[in-house]
Order: structure tokens, then C-alpha cells, then sequence
């Protein structure tokens, strides 16, 4: 059995101005809606020396109580094509707007762009298809936009450092990353993410026992666009594994 391409999971390239996977890319990597800017396009670029069919899918963006990603079918914004036949070293566009007017509180949806490829099986070599999507986020401002971020005081259990962060506003926030330092030799970096308007979401780090136990103080340091907070927290080495 043969694998025609690898597959490649939906992430976001934050700092990029496009994402690319194999053989075609996607940029701008995220929509911004809003009065103001009605509708947005987004190109697809096919790199490869053969044709790209893609099918393109909106579905809206929610978080559980536990921060994790929600995807839902959704018909409330115009988007179109629905899929799209892109020729070798060539690109098109697919244009996304608004359907209804802005609320007081911000929505958010992903628009998947998907890789569509058949596969063809011989009697004793069957393909296996991997195939590659992309899921911009595309953001519909709220009316009166408003700031309510709250980084949480940290704790910690049987060796496990937990940070929760609330999202008290009316939009989004885009954490790049949690810092995790003893201010000596220990020093760990988590993976941010976004935290959608009414959402709480929780990090954590797991402290080697050695450095747990010598540290008096761990210092966490939240980092987006435009924002940093730090949060210390005072270890007492019978929390630590």
C-alpha cells in the first residue's frame, strides 16, 4: 500500500502572511469583517505542475467550557465558489461577506479550503489519500468593540503548573505563547491559542521534580499582540511530583 501525499493537520501560521502545504498555499490567513470592510477575498495558489480541485466549507467557530474548539455547519456568511479546479502555477479567489449586520458581540468561523483527490487502486496496490486542508478564521467585529481579558493567578499540583485565562470581552484574543521560567536554568515555552469572547481556557506545564523542588518562585508570562502579563507563583515543594 502507497500514500499519495502526507497529511497535515489544520493549524495557523500566525506570524505568516500565507499558508502553504505541499504543493499550494492560502493567503491572507485570516478574514476580518466588519461595517468597514463588508467582504474579504482569499487566494489560492496552486504550486504544483498538475490541476488542484479544492472544496471550500464554513462552518462556525465556538469553544467548549474547557477552551477546546467547536466546529458547527454554518450558512450565515456568502461565500463562493464552493469548489474550485486552480490549473498548474496558477491561483483563484474565493470571496467571503457578510450576510447580516454586525452584533454586539463578535462572531467567529473557520473557512476550510480542502484539498479534493482521488484515489486510484490497482488489484494489488491500493492508494491511500492524505489530503491537505487549511481552516481560515475569519472574524466579524462587534458593534462597540470591548477588552475584558483576565489572566488568572496560577497554582500548582503534584508537580503540574495550571494557568487559566478568561475572556470576559466581546472579541477575541490571541495568545502566541506561556512562558514558564524559574529564572535560573528552567525555562519552557507552551503553544497559545485564541480565546473566543466568554470563554475560559487553561494551560499547563509539567516542572521536572529537581527544578520544582530548589525553585522558590516560577515566573509565567503570558505573550500575544500587544499584550504580556506575568504571574508569579511562590513554590512549596510539597506540590511538586
Amino acid at each position: 500500500m502507497r500514500a499519495s501525499r502526507r497529511l497535515l493537520g489544520v493549524g495557523l501560521l500566525a506570524a505568516a502572511d500565507a499558508l502553504h502545504a505541499g504543493e499550494f498555499s492560502v493567503s491572507p490567513i485570516r478574514a476580518d469583517l466588519r461595517p468597514t470592510a463588508l467582504s474579504e477575498t482569499i487566494t489560492v495558489t496552486n504550486h504544483a505542475k498538475e490541476r488542484l480541485r479544492v472544496a471550500i466549507r464554513l462552518m462556525a467557530w465556538s469553544q467548549d467550557e474547557q477552551g477546546k474548539d467547536v466546529y458547527t455547519d454554518s450558512a450565515d456568511l456568502v461565500y463562493f465558489p464552493r469548489q474550485m479546479d486552480i490549473d498548474p502555477e496558477s491561483r483563484k479567489v474565493v470571496r467571503v461577506g457578510l450576510k447580516s449586520a454586525t452584533g454586539p458581540v463578535e462572531r467567529t468561523y473557520r473557512l476550510f479550503i480542502e484539498e479534493i483527490k482521488d484515489g486510484f487502486a490497482t488489484s494489488d496496490q491500493p492508494v491511500v489519500n492524505f489530503n491537505f486542508r487549511f481552516g481560515v478564521p475569519i472574524f466579524v467585529a462587534p458593534q462597540s468593540p470591548k477588552d475584558a481579558f483576565e489572566v488568572l493567578e496560577p497554582d500548582l499540583r503534584q508537580g503540574k503548573v495550571r494557568l487559566a485565562v478568561r475572556n470576559d470581552g466581546n472579541q477575541h484574543v490571541r495568545l502566541t505563547r506561556i512562558t514558564v521560567s524559574d529564572g535560573k536554568d528552567f525555562h519552557q515555552d507552551i503553544a497559545g491559542w485564541y480565546s473566543l469572547s466568554g470563554t475560559q481556557r487553561q494551560y499547563t506545564a509539567d516542572i521536572p521534580a529537581g527544578i520544582c523542588r530548589n525553585a522558590k518562585v516560577l515566573t509565567l508570562s503570558v505573550e500575544g499582540p500587544e499584550l504580556k502579563v506575568d504571574r508569579q507563583l511562590h513554590v512549596d515543594p510539597a506540590n511538586c511530583a
